[in-house]
C-alpha cells in the first residue's frame, strides 16, 4: 500500500463522498474517480475519431473494409 499526499481540503472532499456513497474506504471513491476520468477521456477520443471521419467522409465501415487485406497479412504473418 502506497501513500498519497494531497491537500486538505481535498482529504475534506474525499471523505465527504465516501460518507454519501457509503464506501468502505477513500480507495473506493478514487478507484471509482479514476474510472470515470479514463471513460470521459475515451469518450472525448470517440467524438474526435466520429468528428475526424465525418469531415474526411469516410465511414467506419469503409475503414474496415480497406483494412482487411493488411489485417490478413497480419493474421497470416503471426499464424
Amino acid at each position: 500500500m502506497k501513500t498519497v499526499g494531497i491537500p486538505e481540503d481535498i482529504h475534506k472532499e474525499l471523505i465527504k463522498l465516501k460518507l454519501e456513497s457509503r464506501d468502505r474506504n477513500v480507495a473506493e471513491i478514487i478507484r471509482k474517480l479514476i474510472y470515470e476520468y479514463k471513460k470521459r477521456k475515451f469518450l472525448e477520443f470517440s467524438d474526435s475519431f466520429k468528428e475526424s471521419l465525418s469531415k474526411s467522409g469516410e465511414s467506419f465501415a469503409k475503414i474496415l473494409k480497406n483494412s482487411r487485406k493488411i489485417r490478413e497479412e497480419i493474421s497470416d504473418e503471426w499464424f
